[in-house]
């Protein structure tokens, strides 16, 4: 089955553990930034939000619509949220090999910040990169447990909302972010169906202390950027957090084989709820993650 160019990103992507990766992280007019306490949905690589769940109702980067009955989500006296950065450089996947020095000579960034010229050749298969050439802003809950509490007791309306603002979304397609990486520059790029080692190469020239400029070269795959327009870092590239599934008993799901019904657990109140982490680490030694070279490795959690 063909995947479209972001699905291929995120899924490429999706090996670094860091969440669940924008083809498109501008807002796009819709909202002002990602924040942790978002609730939305991904379309076509980018995040659309619904509303935030720890600010008030009346707050001024509050969503269009709220679901009914809704009362924000209080973390308590203790600080939840904390903050810390995603170093600037090169978030590449296992097939896409990244190379600093194409004609055989080392180079060196000219201060902290700079990101030297690269390219990046995509051994096998499917590939993608991120580059974002200044360290992005993250933002993670800590005492991720009353937002499980939360999501489990409020999603049905959360769905409500999204069926009567004529979204078709199913709940698990609901995202509620408990964590995200906001950049002001980026630039990334997808390997579909390459060629055997097909390769690109990506200029990225910093022209003041929190401004860049990329130059792509040999562009033949889906790639995409944004030079920075203000030092202000609203652009998400990765969002991390939970989401609800309804899963149907045993004697239900046989009960609908048997009747010939569609099998649709959002539409039963007595379905229980599966929490899925986004993104959903393994532990070690229980799975292993296929390099492009051949070997294996186990992903750390």
């Amino acid at each position: 089955m063909a995947h479209a160019y972001y699905d291929t990103y995120r899924e490429q992507l999706a090996g670094l553990y860091h969440g669940y990766a924008l083809w498109q992280p501008a807002p796009g007019g819709l909202y002002d930034q990602v924040r942790v306490g978002d609730v939305g949905f991904m379309l076509h690589g980018h995040f659309t939000r619904f509303f935030n769940a720890l600010l008030p109702a009346d707050h001024p980067a509050q969503g269009y619509e709220l679901p009914r009955d809704f009362v924000p989500l209080n973390m308590g006296n203790f600080g939840n949220i904390r903050t810390l950065n995603l170093p600037h450089g090169d978030y590449c996947s296992l097939t896409v090999t990244q190379i600093r020095d194409p004609i055989g000579e080392q180079i060196q960034a000219a201060s902290p910040d700079e990101v030297p010229n690269a390219a990046f050749k995509c051994r096998r298969g499917k590939g993608a990169f991120l580059s974002i050439p200044f360290n992005a802003h993250r933002e993670d809950a800590i005492r991720t447990k009353v937002f499980e509490t939360y999501i489990r007791t409020h999603c049905d309306s959360w769905l409500e909302l999204a069926i009567l603002g004529g979204y078709d979304v199913k709940l698990e397609d609901i995202i509620f972010v408990t964590g995200c990486d906001l950049t002001s520059s980026w630039a990334m790029a997808t390997f579909t169906n390459p060629p055997w080692d097909a390769e690109m190469s990506l200029s990225v020239q910093p022209v003041g202390p929190a401004s860049a400029r990329f130059q792509w070269a040999a562009p033949n795959q889906p790639h995409n950027n944004e030079p920075t327009q203000n030092s202000s870092p609203t652009h998400c590239v990765f969002i991390r957090g939970f989401r609800a599934k309804r899963i149907l008993s045993f004697y239900k799901k046989m009960k609908a084989f048997a009747e010939n019904v569609p099998d649709d657990p959002d539409n039963d109140p007595e379905s229980s709820i599966e929490l899925v982490r986004e993104p959903d680490v393994p532990e070690v030694g229980v799975s292993s993650v296929e390099r492009g070279d051949g070997t294996y490795t186990f992903p750390a959690p």
